[in-house]
């Protein structure tokens, strides 16, 4: 090994080979290990659960939300368009070997753990897109040349160099536009504290489930006796006649709970802090909270419900908050890379784009659907058919593209040109009965004058009654 050799041996360890995670290279360039002793890279950080579960919680949602290609319509509205070759293919099966979904969920989970995501669109000879193939982000990397951008990448021990129309690159955080920063990379060493808090905890049950310390010998070890111990370079030995060899079989999660054997007087004295007194539960959980944090998911998506608030009063807030907090720049993101590179020029000034549909997580409880949907019936936004299609149902059948508003509920088209109202026929009313001359009018009768008038009968004479006499009462003795 030469002088330069020795250096970065004696900086980053001996040599290893590069397909090692911990080799010297992925350590110089800030891939070793952490300040709590452990190494941290992207291909181990799924080990620890909590990635895990970031990473699927947000990619799940990426690869289940319906796809589709899109066009304007003439005289306004929107369409799917049919006639692309990858009208079909974008949504269920970008090639011939994965789903839409496979696809979607692994250059998502490329771009969560190495900061960016690539796929190479393949085309026929019209230049148009047909295929979805995605790349490693470990061999693949952009390169500016002469003000050009291509992509540089390793297929099978293999090096090609594709032009940057080609590629889709989905990156979140980046310093210089062209490369994303790998978030495992930007918070490894919370990262290193957890998965050296979970060694910690192996390596605790695997010794009985007590804390190390040393033996204490009444006497002074000779030079042999601390050769036995160690063997002549540091390393462990395992002989029956070295009295280490007995302290390493009598160890281990296999011999908890046996007697141990001390020879010679020795003591065993425990030296490292107890679990309960380092904090070690509180630490694991704080280190969950701080990974949620880097990747933007909430605790409680990740079965952690230690004090933690949630967004809104349920469960159904929380999941909108989650979509437009956490899911919604990556969805732009892609549909910013799809509309500009699959699509040919032509198709662009036709109007053709991708469009995610995350109805699906934003839809709330069934009474605000239908609040929501019956104001925008009422205001003709919104046709029967619609409210179908995005609640997954038939259609409403002839008429129901039909838009209504709310005065008397009728068409958008006879509220705006009502028809004129039907006139009805009747029969022809007979001619009026012609009173005679002399008749008076029954509406204005003709009064009497007073000359004129009839003479009033008198009323006959009557006799007067005769006056009532009165006798006096006699009375009889």
């Amino acid at each position: 090994m030469g002088y330069f050799g020795n250096l970065v041996a004696a900086a980053f360890g001996q040599s290893q080979p590069v397909s090692a995670p911990d080799n010297w290279l992925i350590r110089a360039v800030g891939g070793g290990k952490t300040a709590a002793g452990v190494t941290v890279v992207e291909s181990t950080a799924l080990q620890l659960p909590v990635v895990y579960a970031c990473v699927n919680r947000i990619t799940n949602p990426i690869a289940r939300f319906p796809m589709k290609i899109m066009r304007a319509k003439q005289g306004g509205g929107v369409e799917e368009a049919t006639d692309h070759p990858m009208s079909l293919r974008i949504g269920l099966r970008p090639n011939d070997f994965m789903s839409s979904r496979t696809v979607r969920k692994t250059v998502q989970a490329h771009a969560l753990l190495w900061g960016n995501g690539y796929i190479e669109i393949e085309r026929n000879n019209k230049g148009q897109g047909v295929g979805f193939w995605p790349l490693l982000p470990w061999a693949t990397s952009p390169q500016r040349e002469d003000d050009r951008l291509f992509y540089r990448t390793t297929i099978g021990g293999q090096q090609f160099r594709i032009d940057q129309g080609d590629v889709l690159h989905i990156m979140d955080i980046s310093q210089d536009g062209y490369v994303g920063l790998s978030p495992i990379a930007m918070a490894r060493e919370a990262l290193g504290l957890a998965k050296a808090l979970e060694t910690f905890g192996g390596k605790f049950f695997a010794n009985d489930a007590k804390s190390g310390g040393f033996l204490l010998h009444p006497g002074k070890l000779s030079p042999n006796a601390h050769q036995n111990l160690r063997g002549p370079n540091g390393e462990r030995r395992v002989d029956p006649a070295n009295p280490a060899s007995r302290v390493d079989v009598q160890g281990g999660l296999d011999n908890a709970h046996r007697v141990k054997v001390l020879e010679e007087g020795m003591k065993f004295v425990q030296t490292t802090i107890p679990p309960e007194d380092a904090q070690f539960l509180g630490t694991r959980v704080a280190q969950i909270g701080e990974i949620a944090r880097m990747y933007d998911v909430p605790l409680i998506l990740l079965q952690s419900h230690d004090g933690v608030p949630s967004w809104g009063a349920g469960i159904e807030q929380l999941m909108i908050g989650f979509v437009r907090q956490t899911i919604e720049p990556w969805v732009a993101a892609w549909e910013q890379e799809l509309n500009w590179k699959l699509f040919t020029e032509e198709e662009r000034e036709r109007g053709y784009y991708v469009k995610f549909n995350m109805n699906a997580l934003l839809r709330g409880d069934m009474a605000a659907r239908a609040a929501f949907y019956k104001a925008l019936f009422e205001v003709a936004a919104i046709s029967p058919d619609q409210i179908c299609e995005l609640e997954d149902m038939e259609p409403a059948g002839p008429g129901g593209d039909a838009r209504f508003v709310s005065a008397n509920l009728q068409s958008l088209e006879n509220a705006l040109n009502p028809p004129e109202p039907p006139t009805v026929r009747t029969s022809p009313a007979p001619p009026p009965v012609q009173a005679p001359p002399d008749a008076p009018d029954a509406l204005n009768p003709v009064e009497p004058s007073p000359v004129n008038a009839p003479p009033v009968p008198e009323a006959p004479d009557v006799d007067p009654a005769p006056e009532a006499t009165t006798e006096p009462e006699q009375v009889i003795e």
